[in-house]
């Protein structure tokens, strides 16, 4: 049996892609003119085109990480398409980069392999940490709900409720260092 509300839903969210393309294509348009402007003006010291570049590429990609030569790098790059969505993820680890610079304009860009492997150890430790620290919450958890439970009269369902909340920014912590090891681990392929 078809269910309608699944089907209502696709339709929504065909829809919502079509109006986020839309907006990334306006967003594009509009880099475009303003860089060409800025490039164009002749009152403009260097310094401020390079400041009024970095903040049309930040208002580009949403993301104060980006810079204009990154975005500028990614667009000439022809194995990348969303260069806007690439460049703040690239420009989030770009202490670990070497930039080969020509003209203003990035040209290479590799990964410094010794302070890469110290950022994945380092990532990898966290999220060993971490992950040991809410295992062992875990672990404890029943024993600290029996123990609320007793001593202060409340309702293990409650116990239980309090103890999760307790334990959910270590969760959340979690699952943000992970986040980051994934994106530091997909750095190679988008560094090229």
């Amino acid at each position: 049996m078809i269910d309608f509300t699944k089907l209502i839903e696709l339709y929504i969210s065909r829809k919502d892609k079509f109006v986020k393309s839309d907006d990334r294509a306006k967003r594009r348009v509009d880099y475009f003119k303003e860089i060409s402007e800025i490039e164009a003006s002749a009152e403009m010291s260097k310094e401020e085109k390079r400041a009024r570049k970095n903040s049309a590429a930040q208002k580009l990609t949403g993301n104060g990480l980006a810079s204009q030569e990154l975005v500028d790098y990614y667009f000439r790059h022809p194995d990348f398409i969303n260069f806007e969505i690439i460049a703040p993820i690239v420009g989030f680890w770009d202490q670990i980069l070497i930039k080969t610079i020509d003209d203003g304009k990035i040209t290479r860009l590799e990964i410094d392999l010794k302070a890469y492997r110290k950022e994945v150890g380092l990532a990898s430790g966290s999220l060993l940490i971490i992950s040991l620290i809410f295992l062992l919450l875990l672990n404890w958890g029943s024993g600290f709900i029996h123990f609320m439970a007793n001593n202060y009269y409340l309702g293990k369902g409650v116990a239980g409720i309090a103890y999760l909340v307790f334990i959910s920014p270590v969760f959340m912590l979690f699952m943000f260092v992970f986040y980051l090891l994934l994106n530091l681990t997909d750095l190679k392929r988008l560094v090229k």
